[in-house]
């Protein structure tokens, strides 16, 4: 919940930014790593204690996908950073995402379940995303480099995640022939 609350405080500094106002690129950063960092830290939390909940398991990647997705939109919309990001490239980050939702739920209502299994083009383009986050914040020059990587992991997590759910599909058409 705290996660789902730091969301808009993000979006805000970086909203508000301007070249005159760096403690506000500043505070947006804090924001954005104490909200990172308590993600890691609630999910050891629930496996290592066995505490995963129902609740837990719709909010945490709701929360994930805010902060992500909002924080990238605000930064492509903010014109007063060094390094911005470009306007299109939330376009994409979110048209995966949305493919993903739509893509299991097409497969749900269809074959009444649907597994989703993080893939390692999935993970590494959370840790892509996050770091390039991180990069146009602190005004990294080098910070295109991690636009290139979390365009590459999108679009290659996306084809893993299509291909995982028309398997899926093939398999329980197979099944119920």
């Amino acid at each position: 919940m705290a996660r789902l609350l730091l969301v808009p405080v993000v979006a805000a500094l970086i909203a508000l930014y301007s070249r005159d106002q760096q403690e506000l690129r500043y505070a947006a950063l804090v924001v954005f790593l104490i909200a990172a960092l308590s993600d890691g830290i609630d999910g050891f939390v629930a496996r290592k204690f066995n505490q995963r909940t129902q609740l837990g398991a719709v909010l945490d990647p709701l929360a994930d996908k805010l902060l992500i997705n909002l924080t990238l939109i605000f930064l492509a919309a903010t014109p007063e950073l060094r390094y911005p990001i470009p306007k299109w490239f939330p376009v994409v980050v979110l048209a995966r995402d949305i493919v993903i939702v739509y893509g299991s739920h097409l497969i749900r209502e269809r074959f009444g379940s649907v597994q989703i299994k993080p893939s390692l083009w999935g993970k590494l383009n959370t840790v892509f995303q996050a770091a390039l986050v991180l990069a146009v914040l602190m005004e990294f020059a080098f910070s295109y480099v991690f636009l290139y990587l979390t365009l590459v992991s999108t679009v290659l997590s996306l084809r893993d995640y299509v291909r995982d759910g028309l398997r899926q599909a093939r398999q329980w058409s197979a099944g119920n022939a």
